[in-house]
């Protein structure tokens, strides 16, 4: 799509200059003028063009797609698009009358190099653009004349509509010159739902797609689902489920073939949504379909097949082709799935009993029944601050929000990550996600990932969201102990043990750091930690990720004025003024993240522990996440630096 975007850009003042050069000096052939009659009824569909073509529409209120762009019109409006585009034109309301001029150009032998030069930088003949003309009367006229030239067959008549379509041609770039001109603004739901209804067994990104249109992936889902009905993620699962439909009825291929040639992750995902959609499983719908299949008659309805170099036949309606007989497939889908329900429904109430009754029920083949297994999926029920939330035994494609290094230290490495570090320095655990896909915490980013389970821990405002596509673990951190924390976690993924030894390697760990402080004589010693500047002081408490470090697990003393006013107030931290800043002041200072200590400043050189330079600097890297394995890089780096200043 980014080919099509470029093709639709702007045009700047030097851009007009090289394509009217280029126009001038290429030997431009007009091959066709039509007009046609575009109704509600029967829309013009994915019209392959033979050539490059300008199309002019007018008369009502309609939508003009070129490939997978799809440009809104209210009254008048103009398209080109170059050879081998797909051009679809849906009135709104009953009508919509056009005009379509076929031109091909051709470089001269005495300018062809120049030519070349020129094309490689901009082609105007593929360039794809819509826009509302200046003069929309003027142009009419100008399409009228040129058709009915053209008709006519005289050679002077035929040269008067290629002088009318250098005419044209000029026109159109004179508006683009004039820089005033209404682009035809492209429609981002319809054209997003062509893209998927194409490459919907790829692999897709909302945002790239969003991105084509300079919107926000939340916009796009907003705008689809207002038009669609339905979400992004929703309408491609089902694009996905159809042609998983179309594959068990129609071909041998095995399950796990058919999910990866549908655009599924895996076998279990494909699993997890046809049984949402259709209540049983995938190799159940095919065992029943191929029952159906031996009664079932022909299709015996004619279609009719599409020429591409078919000029005289424009419009390829809704009832041509495989939209009919995809809809009929469905209907049939519809009485299958009752079918299929109630079969599955007698069977069960059979299965208790060894009883024979005479009848025989046909064997499902081995590697049927190997590939059924995953989607019995065990699950345990964990009681969260959400309330009990039932997840997988043994998850396989986690999504993690900010706590990625607890997830990474159990020996877990999850599907997605969100919020891994802040600002440009990565997290101490970096090289342990390089296959982890970074994603926006937004339910529509989460559910191209397909997850198993999801765990939330940086705010819950998309939890309902998010509880939706996959169970949800929301972890309050701020709220609990890093042991709390891990054990919890540990329940989460069902890694207890790993959890037991993580937390047992952290206590070892964090019980020799205070051990060093006892022998370097820091025991006692105050520490204050904050983001220092001339303007604001943010003074940390024990909720924020070092203060709970600091101030719990190693113990260490708060200035009296943090312990009563940040502490026991139980804030996260408090903004301090500069002027009583040094009140708060500790024998040592941690000064958190990447802002610059003011070191100019008079009311900071008068703080002791600066002019003592007892600073010890944390970027981001290890001051922004709570998560285990970083909090023990911070710890070996707090006592290393603490450790230093104290000789």
């Amino acid at each position: 799509m980014q080919e099509e975007a470029e093709a639709s850009q702007v045009f700047t003042p030097e851009m007009i200059d090289k394509i009217a050069r280029i126009w001038s000096r290429s030997i431009i052939t007009l091959i066709d003028v039509r007009f046609q009659n575009v109704t509600s009824q029967y829309p013009l569909e994915q019209y392959k063009m033979p050539s490059s073509m300008f199309i002019y529409a007018y008369g009502g209120e309609a939508q003009i797609q070129l490939n997978e762009i799809a440009f809104g019109m209210e009254r008048f409006g103009l398209v080109h698009g170059g050879k081998g585009s797909l051009l679809s034109i849906s009135p709104k309301e009953e009508i919509v009358k056009t005009f379509m001029v076929f031109y091909k150009a051709e470089s001269p032998l005495f300018f062809k190099k120049y030519l070349q030069q020129l094309l490689e930088q901009v082609n105007p003949f593929v360039q794809q653009f819509g826009y509302t003309p200046s003069n929309p009367i003027l142009l009419l006229d100008w399409f009228q004349q040129m058709m009915n030239g053209w008709n006519r067959g005289k050679a002077m008549d035929q040269l008067q509509a290629k002088s009318l379509l250098y005419l044209l041609i000029h026109g159109v770039y004179r508006d683009f010159e004039s820089g005033e001109i209404r682009y035809l603004q492209p429609d981002p739901a319809c054209s997003t739902k062509r893209y998927l209804d194409k490459h919907y067994r790829e692999s897709i990104m909302f945002q790239e797609i969003a991105d084509m249109f300079g919107i926000s992936g939340g916009q796009l889902t907003r705008l689809f689902k207002k038009k669609e009905g339905m979400s992004l993620q929703e309408y491609l699962i089902q694009r996905r489920i159809e042609a998983v439909c179309h594959d068990l009825k129609h071909t041998e291929a095995t399950i796990k073939e058919i999910a990866t040639g549908s655009g599924f992750a895996d076998e279990k995902n494909l699993f997890r949504m046809f049984k949402k959609y259709y209540k049983m499983t995938p190799s159940d719908y095919r065992k029943i379909n191929a029952l159906s299949m031996q009664v079932d008659g022909i299709d015996n309805d004619s279609h009719f097949h599409y020429n591409e170099g078919e000029l005289a036949s424009l419009v390829k309606t809704y009832r041509e082709g495989e939209s009919t007989m995809f809809g009929q497939v469905r209907s049939k889908e519809m009485i299958l799935v009752a079918t299929m329900s109630l079969m599955l429904l007698l069977s069960a109430c059979g299965s208790g009993t060894a009883t024979n009754n005479g009848g025989t029920v046909n064997p499902i083949p081995a590697q049927t029944q190997q590939t059924t297994q995953p989607e019995v999926l065990e699950t345990r029920t964990i009681s969260t601050v959400k309330g009990d939330v039932e997840v997988p035994n043994n998850p396989q494609r986690v999504i993690v929000d900010y706590l990625i290094g607890d997830v990474v230290a159990l020996g877990v490495t999850p599907l997605g990550v969100a919020r891994v570090a802040r600002g440009e320095k990565e997290a101490v655990f970096a090289n342990q996600i390089t296959n982890s896909t970074k994603i926006a915490m937004e339910p529509e980013d989460v559910m191209t990932l397909e997850p198993d389970l999801i765990i939330l821990a940086w705010g819950d405002e998309n939890y309902e969201g998010l509880s939706k596509i996959a169970p949800t673990v929301y972890v309050p951190y701020g709220d609990m102990t890093t042991e709390e924390r891990i054990h919890f976690i540990g329940d989460v993924l069902n890694k207890q043990e790993e959890a037991k030894a993580v937390l047992n390697t952290y206590a070892e760990k964090i019980a020799e750091a205070k051990l060093a402080f006892q022998n370097a004589g820091l025991s006692d010693v105050t520490v204050t930690m904050g983001e220092y500047s001339d303007k604001n002081n943010y003074i940390a408490g024990a909720k924020h990720a070092v203060g709970e470090l600091v101030y719990n697990e190693l113990q260490m003393q708060a200035p009296s004025k943090v312990q009563t006013d940040i502490i026991d107030a139980d804030k996260y931290w408090a903004e301090i003024s500069m002027e009583v800043l040094a009140a708060y002041m500790g024998d040592y200072v941690i000064s958190l993240g990447d802002t610059e200590v003011p070191t100019d400043n008079a009311v900071w050189q008068s703080v002791p522990a600066v002019q003592h330079n007892r600073i010890v600097t944390v970027d981001n890297s290890l001051s922004w996440s709570t998560d285990i394995i970083t909090s023990s890089a911070l710890i070996d780096y707090i006592v290393n630096q603490l450790l230093a200043l104290a000789k």
